[in-house]
């Protein structure tokens, strides 16, 4: 069985029928020792739920008294915008589902008959956790390299496979003579380098993106967006970002 490779995930599960809901629980953490669920029995009581509890998934039914699971689902998105939430309901329609996915649904999933709904139901929510924390990763660990480089005093650009500028911090913009870095975005980084020099860089970026290793520091004549001539030292290394392989460029006068 697929498991996560963390201690725990808590799940809420809004179903207006008790004996259900205690029947779903007892499935879920069946099927994976990982899973701890909470119950409400209606939309107020999920919301309070959600307000004392760190819940990374919501899985709610959709007929419950006064309010439906539509209306609990865009409640959550207006709070909780990236929290997984998957429609569990024995009410399936082509219009329930399609209002579904337009309010922000993370999955939608039909009860059956049978126990094998409670194993597709956890694989359901083990897949929607994991994207989650995967994407919560990546922001912390983009969040944390803007915190370092954006004021850097060294110039910093990221190029991306195709040679592209994704990223450059503010000692790069003001370097390269641009007003923003919206200026130098998407700009090839050979636009940057001097005629007769661009044949070698593209070489030595295909070596750094190719073998996943620094190349040698080397000396290049760098044109800025007024075409001015500077003389620079650039030292190149591969990383990543936003989840793709990039290759950073240092800048040293």
């Amino acid at each position: 069985m697929d498991h996560f490779s963390i201690d725990s995930v808590t799940v809420l599960h809004a179903d207006d029928e008790p004996g259900f809901g205690e029947i779903v629980a007892e499935f879920l953490e069946r099927e994976d020792a990982a899973f701890s669920v909470r119950t409400a029995t209606s939309v107020d009581d999920a919301l309070t739920v959600l307000r004392n509890e760190s819940i990374e998934c919501v899985v709610s039914d959709y007929e419950m008294p006064d309010r439906d699971g539509l209306e609990l689902l865009e409640l959550v998105r207006d709070d909780y915008p990236d929290l997984p939430f998957i429609l569990f309901t024995g009410k399936g329609s082509e219009e329930i589902a399609s209002q579904a996915i337009s309010a922000g649904v993370t999955d939608y999933l039909q009860k059956g008959g049978g126990t094998e709904q409670y194993t597709v139901l956890a694989n359901r929510i083990r897949n929607a956790v994991r994207s989650t924390r995967a994407e919560t990763a990546v922001q912390r660990t983009e969040d944390r390299y803007h915190n370092l480089v954006d004021t850097a005093p060294i110039p910093i650009l990221l190029f991306d496979r195709n040679w592209e500028a994704l990223y450059a911090n503010e000692a790069a913009v003001a370097f390269l003579d641009a007003d923003s870095f919206a200026e130098i975005a998407g700009m090839k980084a050979s636009d940057f380098l001097h005629p007769d020099e661009r044949d070698a860089a593209r070489e030595r970026f295909q070596q750094l993106i190719r073998n996943d290793a620094s190349v040698p520091e080397k000396e290049y004549r760098v044109i800025t967006v007024t075409d001015e001539i500077k003389e620079a030292t650039i030292a190149t290394a591969p990383g990543y970002y936003r989840g793709e392989k990039v290759a950073q460029a240092m800048v040293y006068r």
